[in-house]
């Protein structure tokens, strides 16, 4: 993979999670463990999306498509939940 392939990771994956984290503990007021926690819903979503692609295995490009928008889909739905629990207010007029 190399460096390069390491920095493309990071700057890809790695940083936009370090924002949504910061995000978390400043807009919601979510201590550390709780951030890490919500934040850390991108694990299981990941795996939602790698076995929802896997009827996809013969086309890698469309593997790859499929994991990253079932991947995206299933961690905004898990944060949207999170969100309509420690802030039903919020929540329910962000969906108007």
């Amino acid at each position: 993979m190399g460096i390069v392939g390491i920095l493309a990771v990071a700057a890809l994956v790695v940083v936009p999670l370090i924002r949504e984290y910061a995000d978390f503990r400043r807009a919601w007021g979510l201590g550390r463990l709780s951030a890490l926690g919500v934040t850390g819903l991108v694990v299981p979503a990941v795996v939602i999306g790698i076995a929802v692609a896997l009827p996809f295995a013969q086309w890698p490009f469309a593997q790859w498509g499929v994991t990253v928008a079932a991947a995206l889909a299933a961690y905004s739905l898990a944060v949207r939940a999170v969100e309509g629990v420690l802030a039903p207010e919020r929540a329910s007029s962000s969906s108007r």
